[in-house]
């Protein structure tokens, strides 16, 4: 079973989409988008995801990406 990767619709829609058309980080993860995560004030200054309920930030979609597939090669040594 893959981790879990989830997104806010409204986060997604001010840039983060770009993860989604990554197959680097598709490829490894489950997805699942909410349409609001009740993290407004985070959702309109960063971008951000929660990653086996742990939450990741970042100042930009490019980052973010780069901090998802960090934390999937850590969950990848830990549990495979």
């Amino acid at each position: 079973m893959d981790p879990l990767l989830e997104f806010c619709e409204q986060n997604l829609a001010q840039g983060s989409q770009l993860i989604l058309e990554d197959t680097a980080v598709t490829s490894q993860v489950e997805i699942l988008t909410y349409s609001c995560m009740n993290e407004c004030t985070l959702c309109a200054q960063k971008n951000f995801a929660f990653f086996e309920g742990e939450r990741l930030v970042a100042d930009s979609p490019e980052a973010l990406k780069e901090e998802i597939l960090k934390a999937v090669k850590s969950w990848q040594e830990e549990y495979m």
